[in-house]
Order: C-alpha cells, then structure tokens, then sequence
C-alpha cells in the first residue's frame, strides 16, 4: 500500500498538476470569477475565453487544481444525468471528445462503450461472470468509456493559461456578497475581490455558503486500485477489452482499466453530511474498504492473491431529486452554481461548464428544469 499523506487518500492519478504561482491583489476586479478548479469551474472558464477572447477569468481553487471530486473520480466517462437525458445538456460525451480532442489534451481517453453488469437478466454469452452477492454478467452496452482525470485537468488548466486566464490555487472563496447592484464582492483568501459575474463549480463545498442545504447532501464513494496485472490475468477473468462498468443493482460496484493495466474499481459511500472530516483510516471507511478488497479478491480465482496499492475517497453532491443543480443565485443573473451530479458528472460537467459559458455570455438559456433562485435572503 502507498505512503498515505492526506486524510482522504491518494488516488491512483498521481500525475503532478503544476501551476503558475500568482499573487492576488486586493481589490482586484474580473469580468468573471470561476469558483473551484475542477472540471465544472475549469471547463466554464475554457468555453468563456473561447467565446471571448480577452475576457478577464481568474479561477479561485481553495487547494490546488484537481484536489476535490474531480481529481479523485473514477474517471468513468458517461452520458447524460444520473435520472437519464435533459433537455440542455445532451451531447456529454461528446463535448467532452471534442474538447479533448482540439484541444489536445492527452488524458488516456477512451469512449468505445461502457457495461452495465448485473445478477439478474445477464446475456448468455457475457464474457465476463463473476461472483459477487450472484453471478454478474454484462446486461447492456451503453455509450461511454475512461479517461485518466488528472491528466485531463492538467492539460485544460495548461490550456486556460495559454488563454489568458488565471488560476488561484490556495485561494479559498469564503464569503459572496450579492447585495449590492454592480459587481458581487468576494472574500479570497483574506483578500476582497470584484467580479460582474460569479460561477460557483465546487461540487458540495457551495452548500453552506450559498444556503442549498436542503437541496443536496455531502458524501464520500471509496475506490481501490490493484497493482498492474497482465493480459493473461484480464483474459482469464473476461475482461480483456477492459472495457469500464458499473453495476445495475444491489450491492453497488464500479470499474475499470488503467492505461498500465491497474484494476481501479469502487462502491460504497461514507462520511454522509461531513465530507471534510472524511478519513480513510475511519472506522467506517476503513470497514468499506476492507469489505471492497474482499469483494475484488472473491470476484474470480485468478484475482484471489491481487495486491492492493491504492486506497482513497472521493466527495459526492446528492440532490433531493436526482437532477444536478444548475441554478441561477441571482436575479440579476450575476451568480450561477452547478452542483449535485451524483457521481455521474465527469462528462456532464464539462457540459454544464460549456452551457454556462454560453449563458454567461448571452449565447444561451438554463435549461427549463433548473432550479429557480433562492429568496432574497440569500443575495
């Protein structure tokens, strides 16, 4: 098992995200202030200094760029919302494609289909059939696929820079004030920022401070990765396309690949409500992923004696609907939020990021489900 340095884990994407240091003046003012630099905050301010160049984007990560959700993700790849289609933010996977792709942004991406796995309903001639609570076996083969998360942020937060953007790392956004006319008012870091238009994209981290509470709920998934296995070992357990999954019933599990041939597979939640005060060496957490290395070791004989390497947990936004939050906090339309994805945001939030982009800019609407803004107590 690795050297643990953080409470939560090191995930198995140990790519290194190096930034340029930058000093935040106070005072200072941006057409745009993009909260949270993980896929959402990152993706909106790509689309916007696409749509217009020159725009002054400064993106505000209270850590460093990918060190939320999106840098500890499965980096499963999936369509649409965690509830099916919505109007407004289809073509997910493809938008993700097409960003990866002119933008050049080597990330291990691979979209050439996804199972879902199950106990019941199986195709007789699944290749793969483990043991797990029954026998899973592929059920269908929906669009979808894997990438490597941390790659991917690296070379958007690369690109954002070569934009014109800046990225604030060790910035954390701690007050919003809406309640004059003009620009919204921020706390940084100790520091008061201007912005005429605000983007909050930091996954459960915007509950409390924008009072959405009652909307969502905070928890963390765990996930595993196994040290590298070769073909002969994904070829006797029916999983040489390495193709990702994820089940379709209870108990709950998920996997997939590794470019270097590392099983990286999950399920289980923890920390409901306390998402910061997560540790995996809790009680709780620790129960999760002993009983998830139990489960991998039992799937097929050939991975009884597999080494476990990596051991960590990931944040996830839960919404009393399902639906992820796109909401304007505003009436003025200066604040928007995008949050609560289920664990079925990697695609749909650069999505949402470019939906965003177009509604900041007056090229586009939110869709007619989203969420309505909040009372006036909240601006």
């Amino acid at each position: 098992m690795q050297n643990v340095s953080h409470a939560w884990g090191e995930p198995v994407w140990s790519l290194p995200i190096v930034m340029t240091p930058r000093v935040l003046t106070d005072g200072a003012r941006f057409d745009v202030a993009v909260v949270g630099a993980g896929f959402t905050g990152l993706a909106t301010a790509h689309y916007l200094l696409h749509l217009s160049p020159g725009l002054q984007v400064a993106v505000f990560e209270a850590q460093q760029v990918g060190a939320g959700a999106s840098g500890r993700t499965g980096g499963l790849v999936l369509e649409d919302t965690a509830i099916g289609p919505l109007p407004g933010v289809e073509d997910c996977i493809a938008t993700l494609h097409e960003l990866v792709s002119t933008q050049a942004i080597e990330c291990d991406l691979r979209v050439e289909g996804c199972w879902e796995i199950g106990r019941r309903r199986g195709q007789a001639t699944s290749p793969l059939q483990w043991t797990d609570h029954g026998t899973l076996r592929v059920v269908n083969v929906i669009p979808g696929g894997a990438f490597d998360p941390r790659k991917f942020l690296a070379g958007l937060a690369r690109r954002i820079e070569q934009q014109g953007g800046q990225i604030f790392e060790h910035a954390a956004v701690t007050g919003v004030d809406m309640a004059q006319r003009g620009d919204v008012r921020l706390s940084v870091a100790g520091k008061t920022v201007h912005a005429a238009r605000v983007v909050f994209g930091t996954n459960a981290y915007c509950l409390l401070l924008l009072g959405l509470e009652d909307w969502a709920e905070d928890v963390h998934t765990v996930a595993v990765a196994t040290q590298s296995l070769g073909d002969d070992v994904f070829d006797a357990i029916g999983w040489a396309s390495r193709t990702p999954f994820y089940t379709l019933d209870l108990p709950y599990l998920w996997g997939r690949v590794t470019a270097d041939g590392c099983m990286v597979i999950g399920g289980g939640l923890t920390a409901r409500g306390n998402i910061a005060q997560g540790n995996v060496n809790a009680p709780d957490a620790a129960h999760l992923f002993n009983s998830l290395e139990h489960r991998i070791r039992g799937l097929h004989p050939a991975l009884h004696q597999v080494r476990i390497t990596h051991r960590w947990m990931g944040p996830l936004c839960f919404t009393t609907d399902s639906k992820p939050i796109i909401a304007n906090m505003d009436t003025a339309g200066r604040v928007l939020v995008a949050t609560g994805y289920r664990g079925h945001g990697v695609a749909l939030s650069v999505r949402i990021g470019k939906l965003l982009a177009e509604v900041l800019e007056g090229q586009g609407a939110l869709p007619a489900w989203s969420y309505q803004p909040l009372s006036s107590s909240y601006r």
